[in-house]
């Protein structure tokens, strides 16, 4: 029978053997986890950096429009429609765009645990911080008003006017390919063509002496009633980082829809 001396260090080469262990396993997840973050920084590092910035926006973009009901978005689908071949760098243009979610829109991201872990969804913080200056859409809960927005800045970025081949090609790059049923708006170029036309937002009209039909799309008066093109650079201009100012010829357009001639800027006194 051991003595208490004997019981009393065993017990602690235990406690310590059990401890070290502890330590070691806390030590691996820890390189194992910094050991991911730096490969993700590490992939960042070789995009250039234009580019890069340019994957953040488009990924801010696609959580935005896929803000709809609370419906969680893969990781998987977020590499394969927004990041592609860039996937690698994953994690370090993520972090980026969640800081622009939560500074620019009041959305926090939130990962699922479980089993589903590696998917994601936004939480409204508007209610919660109402003097924060986040950019509030009307009826943001609307499933549809994501996409509408985007639709009515990418219609003004490009000169008020836009080809519907071309506003279908770019809504592509953020995962909504018109030509197939969406899980949240079924058929997209129902919703824009019809819906959206109907409802006032936007004007589909078709370019005259043209044998093949193509159609262009516009704002409708009840854009340009209940939105402007001020918001809407406001908006384009969050998401960028930039200064509204950057974008020389749509701020030219603001001043003149707001009935600001730019000279007026300079204080004469």
């Amino acid at each position: 029978m051991p003595s208490t001396s004997q019981t009393s260090r065993a017990s602690g080469s235990q406690r310590h053997s059990s401890a070290s262990h502890s330590q070691r396993t806390s030590s691996q997840k820890g390189q194992s986890a910094t050991q991911s973050m730096t490969q993700a920084d590490k992939a960042a590092a070789g995009i250039n950096e234009d580019e890069l910035e340019q994957k953040v926006t488009d990924l801010v973009q696609y959580m935005l429009i896929m803000w709809q009901k609370n419906i969680p978005i893969k990781k998987q689908e977020i590499n394969k429609n927004v990041l592609k071949e860039h996937s690698k760098a994953f994690g370090h243009i993520m972090n980026k765009a969640v800081d622009k979610l939560a500074k620019v829109f009041g959305a926090k991201v939130v990962e699922l645990q479980d089993k589903q872990k590696g998917s994601y969804i936004l939480l409204n913080q508007l209610e919660n911080d109402p003097e924060k200056p986040y950019l509030v859409f009307p009826d943001l809960e609307n499933a549809k008003t994501g996409l509408l927005m985007v639709t009515l800045s990418l219609i003004f970025m490009n000169g008020n006017i836009m080809h519907d081949a071309e506003l279908w090609h770019t809504l592509k790059k953020f995962g909504i390919d018109p030509s197939i049923t969406h899980d949240v708006f079924g058929d997209v170029k129902k919703v824009i063509t019809q819906e959206f036309v109907r409802q006032g937002f936007l004007e589909y009209v078709r370019q005259p002496n043209n044998d093949i039909p193509t159609y262009d799309f516009q704002w409708g008066q009840r854009a340009h009633l209940e939105t402007s093109k001020k918001h809407c650079l406001h908006f384009v201009s969050q998401i960028y980082d930039m200064e509204p100012e950057r974008w020389t010829s749509q701020y030219q357009d603001v001043l003149t829809e707001e009935g600001i001639e730019s000279d007026n800027n300079v204080s004469t006194s």
